[in-house]
């Protein structure tokens, strides 16, 4: 596993993307990939200063938001990880 993939702090949400993956946001403001095949944490989005309180991806599949308590709300591309 990547050492930037290591949720330290604990899972506060988590959302499926499509049939191998999964979205999952942690009480250090990070939005964490997994391969829920393998396990491996595929990639990272950074933006929050504090903890995800929430995920939703968008109708088409294309993109998450995710909700933080720092009061902002991301949006990522997650087109390939459909």
């Amino acid at each position: 596993m990547l050492e930037s993939c290591y949720v330290q702090y604990g899972v506060t949400c988590l959302i499926w993307l499509g049939t191998s993956y999964v979205a999952t946001g942690s009480n250090d403001g990070v939005v964490r990939i997994w391969d829920s095949r393998s396990g491996e944490c595929v990639r990272t989005f950074r933006g929050h200063s504090e903890n995800i309180q929430s995920l939703s991806l968008s109708a088409n599949g294309e993109y998450l938001v995710s909700a933080s308590m720092d009061h902002t709300a991301r949006v990522f591309d997650v087109k390939g990880f459909r």
